[in-house]
């Protein structure tokens, strides 16, 4: 049996090079890996900052925020007053988006989803004296033509959440705030989550809207978003 060897000479700093290469590619490879599955987590997701001049990724939660820019095209984006914002941990309560104009003014979303899938959609309202009037208003929200609930606040710091499953029969989701007289509308986060039918049966009528929510088994009271 004949037994040929070969030996190969690489030269020390070529190994360095390589090496170092090889530690680069595998950086980039982790990169876009973690920023392909950020962008699956986020899939069916749209979150928008009402109000906010520029969009941004939640240090809590890794949540892309956009601006309200490309979903409606009325009212006016304003700051909380300073006394209320010192006390504000999420970045999307700090402005709001105004709309003192108009009766009825409108987000259009439109989710990769489309029609006949179950969203939930969340709006929050954290009025913090953001027009220096200390008059916290009352506004009717609806979903196209129909009514979803009343926004209520009982305090200027008071904070409201609204939520509801609901099945559109369109490609398109009208969020509506309604001017009933008692003050002027205006909203600080809208989000928009898409629902698998495992959850709930997308032949069942109607849409649903929350009452109370509790995660059993938790060892935190971190929000799930």
């Amino acid at each position: 049996m004949c037994n040929l060897c070969l030996h190969i000479h690489i030269p020390a700093k070529a190994l360095f090079i390589t090496g170092t290469m090889a530690m680069l590619f595998l950086g980039f490879v982790c990169l876009a890996l973690n920023m392909l599955l950020n962008v699956r987590a986020q899939e069916g997701f749209i979150s928008i900052d009402c109000g906010a001049n520029k969009g941004y990724k939640d240090n809590t939660t890794n949540i892309f925020y956009n601006t309200d820019a490309n979903f409606i095209d009325t009212g006016e984006n304003r700051n909380i007053s300073l006394n209320f914002s010192s006390d504000i941990f999420q970045e999307q309560l700090k402005n709001v988006r105004s709309f003192p104009e108009g009766v009825k003014n409108c987000y259009t979303l439109q989710p990769e989803q489309g029609k006949d899938n179950n969203y939930l959609i969340r709006a929050a309202f954290w009025y913090g004296n953001y027009d220096a009037m200390d008059q916290y208003p009352e506004f009717k929200l609806y979903l196209g033509v129909e009514e979803w609930d009343t926004v209520k606040l009982h305090n200027l710091s008071d904070m409201v959440w609204k939520e509801i499953i609901y099945l559109p029969k369109t490609d398109d989701i009208y969020v509506c705030l309604v001017n009933t007289g008692s003050g002027i509308p205006f909203i600080s986060v809208l989000e928009l989550r898409a629902l698998g039918i495992s959850i709930y049966n997308k032949t069942q009528s109607g849409s649903l809207v929350f009452f109370h929510r509790l995660n059993f088994g938790s060892a935190t009271d971190d929000k799930v978003r």
